[in-house]
């Protein structure tokens, strides 16, 4: 089984000597595609880092501007659509690992490292087989994993739980952590993998909180057929045949005097799952656990930034929980999927629904069909 690890860095890649040691240590090193993706300011150490490893034979790229330019140029429809500054660059590395036809891709942000005690590969290493394990049901078809943490609160002095970015405010409910003891079985496409030191929470939650988690799960779990989470880009593995319905969503659309920005991930996240509901497979999730050593963040601005995505996400609800068709490709389901959410948005009103944000996101929509004509092409 070949791995692609992908992820996109502004930063000097201090992660990398970590992974190295880390696949070293368990074995793995001949197993991992490693794609770097940088951007505009990505300083020249993080280059000479990768590539110390690519030098010894092992397949690890850092992929700058140039190189990035060389592959989408004949995409050139697409490469308009990727932004400089911004992780949505990740988005090449997406591709460049479904053409080099890794079994397993992997979306880890630059500040998600490897923890000694939880082997990286072997608890994403289920992707693509059959997995027998309890299930992740949760409350109203939607199950909170941060449950599965066990969470503290500084500033507050107690409480039970938090939720994760993107989860829906109108879903929040202490019911969502609930999980079947029944076995249920099926193939796993994505594998949602949890973070230790400081939790993927939105700007509100940290500044209330402080909140600060580590691991308390002894199973991982199946998600229910047809229950919802937040998936981001921090320890998630997934099928090669799921890439085509896992375009990462392009953000910083100026809306409300804010601007969208934050939930590129998330987006991307609630769409292949519904694709993934839709041709019959399963998400796990649990381990492996990543620690989260958080980049220097203005919470404020964060907030900023996702609140706009906040709302949109609690309008979205009525097309994230009807299901899709039963299709048998990820490409077919991803279809339906970008009609479905052309759709949506034009009928929106309200709260920060004007006529330009309806076409960002029918855009979007126009964005992940163009998605799919680059993997076929690839394929």
């Amino acid at each position: 089984m070949k791995f692609g690890i992908v992820l996109t860095t502004i930063y000097e890649g201090d992660f990398i000597n970590e992974y190295y040691e880390h696949f070293k240590c368990y074995g793995d090193l001949e197993k991992v595609n490693f794609y770097v993706v940088g951007d505009l300011s990505t300083p020249p150490e993080c280059r000479k880092k990768v590539e110390k490893y690519t030098q010894m034979g092992l397949h690890w790229y850092y992929i700058g501007v140039e190189e990035q330019n060389t592959f989408l140029k004949p995409f050139p429809q697409l490469g308009t659509e990727i932004p400089w500054k911004s992780d949505n660059r990740r988005n090449v590395g997406f591709l460049m690992a479904y053409r080099d036809k890794c079994d397993v891709i992997i979306a880890i942000d630059d500040d998600n490292y490897p923890k000694d005690n939880w082997p990286f590969l072997t608890g994403h290493s289920t992707v693509g087989k059959e997995a027998s394990l309890m299930t992740a049901v949760g409350y109203n078809n939607w199950f909170n994993l941060c449950s599965m943490m066990e969470v503290e609160f500084p500033t507050l002095g107690g409480g039970n739980t938090v939720y994760a970015r993107g989860f829906p405010y109108q879903r929040r409910q202490l019911e969502c952590s609930r999980i079947d003891p029944e076995i249920s079985t099926g193939t796993v496409a994505i594998n949602a993998g949890l973070w230790s030191g400081d939790p993927d929470v939105d700007a509100a939650t940290r500044l209330v909180t402080r909140c600060i988690v580590k691991e308390k799960f002894t199973n991982d779990y199946l998600l229910a057929p047809n229950t919802l989470m937040p998936i981001n880009t921090q320890n998630t593995a997934l099928i090669r045949d799921a890439i085509p319905a896992y375009y990462y969503v392009k953000m910083g659309h100026p809306v409300g005097g804010m601007k969208l920005d934050r939930f590129g991930d998330i987006f991307s996240g609630f769409f292949v799952q519904k694709c993934v509901q839709a041709v019959g497979h399963r998400i796990k999730v649990g381990s492996p656990v990543v620690e989260h050593r958080r980049s220097p963040h203005n919470l404020y601005k964060d907030l900023w930034h996702e609140l706009a995505g906040m709302v949109v996400i609690d309008d979205m609800l009525s097309l994230l929980e009807t299901p899709l068709s039963p299709v048998s490709t990820y490409s077919e389901a991803t279809l339906e999927l970008s009609d479905k959410l052309e759709e949506w948005a034009v009928k929106q009103e309200g709260f920060l629904w004007d006529e330009a944000l309806k076409s960002y996101f029918q855009n979007i929509a126009q964005n992940m069909k163009l998605w799919i004509k680059v993997c076929q092409q690839l394929n």
